[in-house]
């Protein structure tokens, strides 16, 4: 009888990391330190000049002469280039992160980390709003890249125009983030030395054998850190996850006010009491490198592309409640692996499933092979979800038999990623809860585990057209030679299992009966 998946009632818990992060009103400054970053953009970019001198003189004499800072902001917001667009259909698109469950038992988090040494030299992006592109070619991409390969940032570091020159709006105004997450995975990055960037042209296109060494570069993945598929609240603690793991973090936020006036030589942004209601803000993308949970009752690290003078050396703190309320968007890119960390020759993974009611596991017993059944009866309607802790990046399935008839059970809609790259212990589904129905006396289930993509709805069918047999004979025939030969399981608690891990396309099959 077939297995149902069921909203959860209660919504998900954010379960957010320590600390109250920052004040929703905390004040702010005056604007000296603009004039200095006015002053150095204008040396770099003498042209500016004529800019500044006309909003001023306009200002002068329309407004009385100067009156402090408030004019100097719209200077800044034309001399600090932004560029992202937000559009919840575009950010739709991207499949929803699994986070790994939050417990600090099984899933410690270290209080802080950066990946600030993997970062190249902050630029500036200049006139053109290219700050997707900065975010997550030149960012993000760079980051993956050192930490993989060991090099200098600066040696490795990635294209920015070669990346938006390919996905910009019309009339180079702004771009997707989603876009460039889509070109990075399919048609990779080229670096920036063979691809120099311009803010002053956007239509120079790669020709075929830039195209052609970008490939090598394709990154692994992304995935939306939200905290669910149709809640677009961004996900604290899956962001932490991702970067503690190696995994920088491309986000789209709310920018203006002191973010561009203050932040000169400014180590945490304190938004004023003006910046909370946004007005006159812009999108902007940036790269997270970094949290500290007790930096001001906690805080990202933000990469910007505004050059040196911003921030810290282009690194600014955004406190985690400051955070929620400005950004939009945030994309977590797939690790690339760390030099000099061995991989490990094992493949472990264990599965269990726990009772939502009583949080404690279905004890299961093994029964043959790799089909497993419930140590006793488990009550109709007993809602249920699978945890999964696994040693290496993999990607997770479950499949089950529904009157004699295979169905996909996870991904449970196409906005649902199977990817468990952040490796560690995760409860999933967050947002649904699968319930054991009220007919017959056993509900049959399989989780397959793989460590490259598995195009499950082509295998589910392949399920389905493996004529006679149990199911689990028939999910045998359907994976064929990717089924592992050799794997030990031990059964309790949770079913665990470990096998060689030399070969990419393999996978294993647990089948789990209910009884109920």
């Amino acid at each position: 009888m077939p297995i149902r998946m069921v909203k959860d009632e209660d919504g998900s818990s954010q379960g957010g990391p320590p600390g109250g992060g920052g004040g929703r009103f905390s004040g702010g400054g005056g604007g000296g330190g603009l004039i200095a970053i006015l002053l150095s953009l204008l040396l770099r970019n003498p042209k500016l000049l004529l800019v500044v001198v006309i909003i001023g003189g306009a200002f002068y004499f329309f407004k009385g002469g100067c009156s402090g800072g408030g004019n100097l902001a719209q200077i800044a917001a034309k001399v600090l280039s932004t560029g992202a667009n937000f559009d919840i259909k575009q950010y739709d698109k991207a499949e929803v992160f699994e986070p790994l469950a939050y417990d600090k038992d099984k899933n410690p988090l270290p209080e802080r980390v950066s990946l600030q040494q993997y970062c190249p030299n902050r630029l500036n992006q200049g006139e053109q709003g290219s700050c997707v592109a900065w975010s997550s070619a030149y960012g993000a991409r760079t980051i993956l890249e050192a930490r993989k390969t060991g090099a200098d940032p600066n040696q490795v570091a990635f294209s920015p125009s070669f990346l938006y020159n390919q996905i910009k709006m019309d009339g180079c105004q702004g771009s997707y983030i989603i876009k460039a997450m889509k070109s990075m995975k399919e048609t990779g990055a080229l670096p920036f030395r063979q691809f120099p960037y311009t803010d002053q042209d956007c239509n120079k296109m790669p020709n075929s054998s830039e195209m052609a060494d970008a490939e090598q570069y394709t990154m692994l993945g992304y995935n939306r850190l939200t905290l669910g598929g149709d809640d677009y609240t961004i996900d604290l603690n899956a962001i932490r996850q991702n970067l503690a793991q190696g995994a920088p973090v491309v986000i789209g936020m709310m920018v203006g006010g002191s973010f561009m006036q203050e932040m000169m030589g400014q180590k945490v942004w304190h938004p004023t009491n003006s910046d909370y209601s946004m007005r006159g803000f812009g999108g902007h993308a940036m790269c997270i490198v970094g949290y500290d949970d007790y930096l001001e009752g906690g805080a990202f690290q933000i990469m910007n592309s505004w050059g040196p003078e911003w921030g810290e050396n282009g690194f600014g703190w955004v406190r985690y409640n400051d955070f929620i309320h400005f950004a939009k968007e945030a994309y977590g890119v797939y690790p690339m692996g760390e030099r000099g960390k061995v991989k490990p020759q094992e493949f472990e993974v264990s599965v269990g499933l726990v009772d939502n009611s009583t949080k404690n596991y279905i004890n299961l017993n093994a029964k043959e092979g790799n089909v497993f059944t419930t140590a006793g009866l488990v009550k109709k309607g007993t809602k249920f979800k699978i945890e999964v802790n696994n040693s290496l990046e993999c990607y997770t399935y479950v499949f089950q038999d529904s009157l004699g008839k295979s169905t996909v059970l996870f991904p449970y809609t196409s906005k649902h990623s199977p990817y468990c790259g952040i490796t560690g212990a995760r409860l999933f589904p967050k947002d649904y809860s699968m319930q054991i129905d009220e007919v017959g006396g056993k509900d049959i289930m399989a989780v397959v585990i793989t460590q490259k993509p598995l195009d499950f709805a082509s295998f589910n069918k392949e399920i389905n057209s493996s004529a006679g047999g149990s199911y689990a004979e028939k999910l045998k025939r359907a994976l064929g030679n990717k089924a592992i030969a050799t794997v030990n399981f031990s059964a309790g608690q949770k079913v665990s299992f470990s096998a060689p891990a030399d070969k990419p396309e393999a996978a294993v099959a647990v089948i789990i009966e209910i009884l109920k």
